[in-house]
């Protein structure tokens, strides 16, 4: 019997560390997808990224949540040497850089998305 009680304590022991555990991992997730700026990618025809302007700080870690709508897409930033994996639609990419000089810089698509694919762009400000 005493057996079967040090592993019944034991299991509580891990049932109740395994939560608090959870807990701060689940809430660190959570946090993290805060702290991302969502841009929804569409084609040009249809409306454009959205938000096609976006506000980062200068020398802080920025966060790119990235989907699509319609069809795949990538994102490139050339002035900040940043681009994405594909993205493609109702799937998440995210990207993280950290911006450390002042500006306004032009994001483009870069996968071939359409007939208007070169206007598929946005602009990021970094202040």
């Amino acid at each position: 019997m005493k057996k079967l009680e040090i592993f019944a304590n034991i299991l509580i022991v891990l049932v109740l560390v395994g939560t608090v555990v959870g807990i701060f991992v689940y809430e660190g997730i959570l946090e993290s997808q805060r702290e991302c700026v969502t841009i929804r990618f569409r084609q040009y025809e249809r409306g454009n990224p959205t938000p096609n302007t976006v506000h980062l700080k200068k020398g802080e870690e920025a966060c790119l949540r990235l989907t699509s709508e319609d069809t795949t897409h990538g994102l490139n930033i050339p002035d900040m040497k940043v681009y994405s994996e594909p993205i493609h639609p109702g799937k998440w990419t995210y990207v993280r850089f950290t911006p450390e000089k002042s500006g306004t810089y032009s994001f483009v698509c870069t996968i071939v998305c359409s007939p208007m694919h070169s206007r598929v762009r946005g602009k990021l400000i970094v202040e």
